[in-house]
């Protein structure tokens, strides 16, 4: 019988997610993304293209907190999530 493990590409999403410390579970957060949350689906696009450049998960959070950084001293924060 074959075992199914994490592949690469799970693995580098669980890792960043859990590195970004959103305050949500992991399973919180997938069900925020199925159930189309802006924000998570902006991170999950972020964390695959980033994967697919071959990112490392430290380099992906600190590209994503480089880029909500520039995003709220661009637009502020307007009470979204």
């Amino acid at each position: 019988m074959r075992r199914f493990g994490y592949n690469k590409k799970s693995k580098f999403t669980i890792d960043t997610v859990l590195a970004l410390n959103l305050k949500l579970k992991l399973d919180q957060f997938m069900y925020n993304l199925v159930h189309y949350s802006p924000y998570k689906l902006m991170l999950y696009i972020w964390i695959h293209k980033l994967y697919l450049k071959g990112k490392s998960s430290e380099q992906a959070v600190q590209f994503i907190y480089k880029a909500k950084r520039r995003y709220l001293l661009q637009y502020g924060c307007r009470g979204g999530e």
